[in-house]
Order: C-alpha cells, then sequence, then structure tokens
C-alpha cells in the first residue's frame, strides 16, 4: 500500500513543484482565497518554499534550510477557519488534474489531516501560544 511517504519517490521533485505552482496560480485568482493573498511579493518564492514543505511531507530529502510553522503563516496572512475547506477544494482539484487517482487520493487524505489540523489551529489560536513564544 503506497503512503504519502512514498510519493516524493514516485512522483520526483519536478512533479510535485508543478502540482504546488498551479494550485497557488489558482489561488491568485480564487475570489475567495486571492484577496487573502493580496500581500504576497513573491510568489515565486512562496511556491518554491511551499514545493519543499510538500516535498519533504511526502518523504523526499531536505534541500532548504526552512523552518515550518503552518499555523502561524496561515494567521500571518489572516487566514480564517471558513477558508479551510474551499482551500482544499481548490488543492483537491489541483492534485487530482495533475495525478492518477491512486496517488491523487495518497496525497490528498494527507492534505484532508492537514486541513484538519490547520482549521483547529485557526479556531483556537492561543493552543500553541507557548510553542510560539
Amino acid at each position: 500500500m503506497t503512503t504519502h511517504r512514498d510519493l516524493a519517490a514516485l512522483l520526483g521533485r519536478e512533479r510535485i513543484s508543478a502540482v504546488v505552482a498551479d494550485f497557488y496560480d489558482r489561488v491568485r485568482h480564487d475570489p475567495e482565497l486571492g484577496p487573502t493573498f493580496a500581500g504576497v511579493r513573491d510568489w515565486d518564492e512562496v511556491k518554491a518554499r511551499i514545493g519543499h514543505f510538500w516535498w519533504i511531507d511526502l518523504g523526499g530529502q531536505r534541500y532548504r534550510d526552512d523552518v515550518y510553522n503552518p499555523h502561524t503563516v496561515h494567521r500571518h496572512f489572516g487566514v480564517r477557519p471558513g477558508q479551510v475547506d474551499p482551500w482544499l477544494r481548490l488543492f483537491e482539484a489541483t492534485v487530482r488534474d495533475h495525478l492518477p487517482a491512486e496517488l491523487a487520493e495518497v496525497w490528498l487524505t494527507r492534505a484532508r489531516r492537514m486541513a484538519d489540523w490547520v482549521r483547529t489551529e485557526l479556531q483556537n489560536p492561543t493552543s500553541n501560544k507557548k510553542q510560539e513564544d
């Protein structure tokens, strides 16, 4: 059975990066999500950073020195808990457009867990205050 940690080897860095780049192109033009990220100045860097995040999460080896703290980043941009489901729907559509169904479902299972975690963190901003201090 394929797990999310197998996907880096199965898909490769270039393909994962292409999914991420397409997704953020869609986010920029999405009427609900786009305005939240209007302050982003360097979309290429966002795509590279998030591509690296997914690469590592999907089993790849680190090639950047970035540290990831998704709930802090989402709060910084003013993402609201109600935007998590539209984000997930857009991500699901993007992944399905790029990958065979079986591999898409493996990645999306992982993304759904992350979405639940991010939603919970956004609803309860004090739950990680101690970790951020």
